[in-house]
């Protein structure tokens, strides 16, 4: 008995170690399980909100889309039947998209004519700067280098200096001016009557380089127009006198002295600062015009000497440039019209006169003569645009009724 109970004794406590250990695992347990009880639920994931929101906005859009089809079977007409809906919607559809083509296209035309236009103008101004350009090549060449030579050869070219000493005087100027504007209308059929003005549906506004022997420099700027204005002949000769005689130098004068002024002669000399667009020039002038009826039209002629003094920003001496002018109008019925409109012709020729004590000669008539040819057509816009408005206030003058519009004038500049 006494081999037995140590044994016994043994187990004993072995089996209580075990049952302490196991009600602790127990307790731990309990309260492990107590504590992930207590703690609040784990947060939903970012990518779950983001799918929410996705969902709700795709149902806001499936509203949205649901809105539009709603507004749209409500503007469609009614359909007896499914084909004749089909081909209801087909036909609205091609006629939509055949209205929207049509603007497209002429919006694409109008775009194309614009710059065909003005292709059509830098076209015809480089040809003219390209043959201004072989004329005064022609006129280098043909210039002699030797002085003494070109001055036998060639007299006119270099002016003897007695000439430039004894220069006309004002008073001698106007006096040549008025005898030549008094018969200058005895040219007017001799300029008129050839085939480029007898055509009755040409318009145009050309500025020609030729040759001309008469000129220091060799070569002469013929300007010639054509164009129809929507106007009686009776405003029209009163906007053109207006514009051209009377006022034409006075708004940018510096300078301004009248030696005649009447009904039909204005003689005047001026100072004058001028810009047009790009172009800027500084200039001295003597100018006479005279207008007279002959027949069924009015003539307006003119002769004038100008001293260039500056041509943006080039300097000049001893260049002087001589241009005589006429400007026919005539008055023509309009089919289908009560009123009558105007014909418009005009012809002016400029000359060069070359001082003997030019030192840069032939670059102040290179900087003149490409002065001249590239400034034509901004003057026409801008003299065009000055005489229309002229011509719709004297309109409303004479007339007492103001016309809506006024078109661009092709006009001698």
């Amino acid at each position: 008995m006494s081999s037995s109970n140590p044994l016994q004794q043994a187990f004993a406590a072995q089996d209580s170690v075990w049952k302490v250990f196991c009600d602790d695992c127990g307790a731990t347990d309990r309260q492990t399980q107590q504590v992930l009880e207590s703690q609040p639920p784990a947060k939903p994931k970012k990518r779950i909100r983001r799918q929410k929101l996705e969902l709700v906005h795709l149902r806001e859009l499936v509203k949205e889309l649901e809105e539009q089809m709603a507004k749209l079977k409500v503007k469609r007409p009614p359909a007896t039947a499914k084909g004749d809906s089909d081909e209801a919607a087909v036909a609205v559809t091609e006629k939509n998209t055949s209205s929207i083509w049509k603007g497209i296209a002429e919006r694409q035309l109008k775009e194309r004519t614009q710059v065909e236009e003005k292709n059509q103008k830098l076209r015809a101004s480089l040809q003219g700067q390209l043959q201004l350009a072989r004329k005064l090549e022609r006129l280098l060449h043909k210039r002699p280098r030797d002085e003494e030579v070109a001055s036998l050869a060639n007299p006119k070219r270099v002016k003897p200096m007695v000439e430039s000493v004894n220069c006309p005087t004002d008073d001698e100027i106007f006096a040549d001016q008025l005898a030549h504007v008094e018969r200058a209308h005895f040219d007017v059929d001799r300029l008129f009557n050839v085939p480029e003005f007898m055509d009755s549906t040409a318009t145009f506004s050309h500025l020609h380089v030729v040759d001309d022997p008469h000129s220091d420099a060799g070569v002469a700027f013929i300007k010639k127009a054509r164009s129809m204005l929507p106007f009686d002949v009776q405003v029209t000769e009163k906007g053109f006198w207006r514009a051209i005689a009377q006022e034409g130098t006075k708004k940018d004068s510096y300078f301004l002295e009248e030696r005649l002024s009447t009904e039909t002669v204005v003689a005047r000399a001026y100072g004058l600062h001028f810009e047009a667009g790009p172009f800027h020039a500084n200039v001295l002038g003597k100018q006479t015009h005279r207008k007279c009826v002959m027949g069924d039209r009015v003539v307006i002629m003119w002769k004038w000497v100008v001293n260039p003094v500056e041509l943006n920003g080039s300097k000049f001496s001893g260049v002087r440039c001589h241009e005589t002018g006429w400007i026919v109008l005539r008055g023509v019925d309009v089919s289908n019209s009560t009123t009558t409109s105007t014909l418009l012709q005009s012809y002016s020729k400029m000359t060069m006169e070359l001082q003997d004590d030019i030192a840069d000669q032939e670059l102040q008539v290179g900087a003149l003569t490409d002065f001249v040819v590239s400034l034509h057509g901004t003057l026409n816009e801008v003299c065009g645009k000055m005489i229309g408005e002229i011509l719709v206030e004297e309109d409303w003058n004479l007339n007492g009724w103001l016309s809506s519009s006024v078109p661009a004038l092709e006009l001698p500049s």
